[in-house]
């Protein structure tokens, strides 16, 4: 019996490393969606960014925050989708896009709302008084709320795309647009790091509530994906989402999220 724990034991030393040394060709890639994953002194941060190095860490890999590489939202959605070994997070999974990825989550969870000033004073009570005004709504390109807006039929005249989430929040703050369809904690985030008062605004509509992944191209070994879920399922059962959540969210007057 001795001899039996002990090779497991011995199996299990072995494997980590090979593990480590295979989740290390992962390309890691995310965009600037703060709280969740942001870039701050050059360096990646926010509650997704933080965990997913410390479920590396958990499979012995030494990837670290230097390691991930910012890029717009479309771009790095498209290089998710067509290259080799991406990791690319943090993204709403739909129905739309279950194919075109493998899953690891859910991370937290998210509502994409329509967010426009208090000030303006705009009811909405369904997507057909959408169609039938002559707002201005911006998102930022090929992001969840864009793609909620087409297939929910927005004419595009009505559609302002943004690259990153900052130009499209001050382009609701500088009243170039009327809305913008944003994930409402990501938007009371940048507007409070603006310096602007986060009261002055409000969300008009909700498109969708759901949780944010971390997606993983389709060539990924399976095996790999299995170990990135175990290892966020630890840290869940450990509350550390609950933790960053915390940590990040302590001087924001946003809501915070369900974990």
């Amino acid at each position: 019996m001795k001899l039996f724990f002990a090779t497991i034991g011995l199996c299990l030393a072995l494997s980590l490393p090979s593990i480590a040394h295979e989740l290390d060709v992962l390309t890691l890639i995310t965009e600037e969606s703060p709280p969740f994953n942001y870039t701050e002194d050059d360096i990646r941060q926010g509650i997704a960014s933080d965990l997913l190095i410390e479920m590396f860490a958990v499979n012995g890999s030494l990837k670290s925050h230097a390691d991930i590489a910012s890029l717009p939202w479309a771009r790095g959605y498209q290089i998710a989708k067509s290259a080799k070994n991406i990791l690319f997070y943090s993204v709403t999974r739909t129905a739309e896009r279950e194919n075109d990825f493998q899953w690891v989550g859910p991370i937290i969870e998210s509502e994409i709302a329509l967010i426009g000033k208090k000030s303006a004073n705009i009811h909405l009570n369904d997507i057909e008084q959408i169609k039938q005004s002559d707002l201005r709504i911006g998102v930022v390109f090929e992001d969840i709320g864009h793609q909620l807006l087409k297939s929910r039929g927005i004419d595009n005249k009505q559609i302002y795309p943004l690259n990153q989430g900052k130009q499209l929040v001050r382009m609701l703050v500088e009243d170039r647009v009327d809305l913008i369809a944003y994930g409402k904690l990501v938007a009371c985030w940048t507007l409070n790091n603006m310096g602007e008062n986060t009261n002055e605004y409000t969300p008009v509509y909700c498109l969708k509530r759901a949780p944010y992944y971390y997606a993983l191209s389709l060539d990924v070994d399976e095996q790999l994906v299995k170990q990135l879920q175990s290892a966020l399922d630890r840290l869940k059962n450990n509350r550390r989402i609950e933790e960053l959540t915390q940590n990040y969210l302590t001087e924001c007057p946003c809501d915070h999220p369900d974990p």
